[in-house]
């Protein structure tokens, strides 16, 4: 969907090509584009009115053409200043800004949180995750990419259960194996809807917990000559970290760094190594080569964020480290490549 409209063409990103220095200039002045087609399906699952990375791994997400992003669902955090609604207009603004209104679909978030521990919350953004898993038109596998709360996971994954074995959960939150921890911010947003999806749900879960995503660094530096100068979405995002310490009333002094935990999301699904996962068809490309990970049995999660090490059940892949070298090199040059700067 989204691919067409902004990476349509480029087979190949080489300057020596067999058609000599025309068909090398043809290829130049397009952006890479996999000449095979998408790999993989995405819905980007934020709450992008929240901590302005979401905003960037979106950007990034829309970007990158080898996950075909088939939605945005937009999602709240419980302050509300930070609601469901809210997300959608930062969505929409985004898409806007990168000349793409309309060309993404944007569903709403859940209203609030799972009241009890096995009662869904209906939504649009909820509904979007079960149509988009119940699909049987394509081979291409999908990956529900969540940057916030698991609200709507949850929700989709107790409405229909059926759809358990139809996704990849590739969610940053939460604390590392074997210990987890107390206070991460998106186990917060909705404890219960996290502790179903590990304890009592089958999907299968790559987690990026808080020590992974803590060290996506980038400096307000960087982020002024590498995104501010492209085009009216990189001038936007990077206003958003020169205002974000008004946020906070200037109560702290932010310094000159910002965490960029979402964009994984982006690199685990999008920017896995080139060959397949295994020999069978049809291919999946799940191999992270300069990411590291271990495989467990998914450990009980408990209400305060803590595990419980379990000696039976499914295996989940929980990241230790996260490439980020190629994840914020690859932002920056796809936004070079899409938005010269001006002279």
């Amino acid at each position: 969907m989204i691919k067409a409209v902004i990476a349509a063409g480029a087979c190949s990103g080489a300057i020596a090509s067999p058609g000599g220095a025309e068909t090398a200039a043809a290829s130049l002045a397009k952006p890479f584009s996999p000449a095979a087609g998408p790999r993989s399906r995405l819905l980007f699952v934020n709450d992008l009115a929240g901590d302005l990375d979401g905003l960037y791994a979106l950007v990034h997400a829309i970007l990158t053409p080898t996950s075909e992003l088939r939605g945005i669902v937009a999602t709240g955090t419980g302050n509300p200043s930070e609601s469901a609604a809210k997300a959608v207009d930062m969505a929409e603004e985004v898409l806007e800004l990168m000349n793409l209104a309309g060309k993404v679909k944007v569903h709403a978030g859940a209203a609030r949180k799972m009241a009890e521990p096995t009662v869904p919350v209906r939504s649009p953004g909820t509904q979007a995750i079960i149509d988009e898993a119940k699909r049987t038109d394509t081979d291409l596998p999908l990956f529900v990419a969540v940057g916030g709360g698991l609200t709507e996971v949850a929700s989709a994954l107790l409405l229909e259960p059926s759809i358990a074995d139809r996704f990849t959960l590739v969610w940053i939150g939460g604390d590392s194996y074997p210990e987890g921890g107390t206070g991460e911010y998106n186990f917060n947003i909705d404890k219960l809807a996290a502790q179903y999806v590990f304890n009592q749900s089958a999907v299968p879960i790559w987690q990026v917990p808080r020590s992974a995503y803590a060290t996506c660094l980038v400096s307000a530096s960087e982020l002024q000559a590498f995104v501010a100068p492209h085009g009216r979405i990189g001038a936007w995002l990077y206003q958003k970290v020169v205002d974000a310490p008004a946020q906070y009333r200037n109560i702290l002094n932010m310094g000159e760094t910002w965490t960029m935990g979402d964009n994984p999301l982006v690199l685990l699904t999008s920017l896995a190594d080139w060959p397949p996962s295994a020999q069978a068809r049809p291919f999946r490309y799940e191999r992270h080569g300069s990411s590291a990970s271990e495989e467990v049995i998914a450990p009980a999660l408990n209400s305060d964020g803590t595990f419980t090490v379990r000696k039976e059940g499914r295996k989940i892949r929980i990241f230790k480290s996260i490439d980020n070298r190629m994840m914020l090199n690859d932002l920056f040059a796809k936004l070079r490549i899409h938005y010269p700067a001006a002279g």
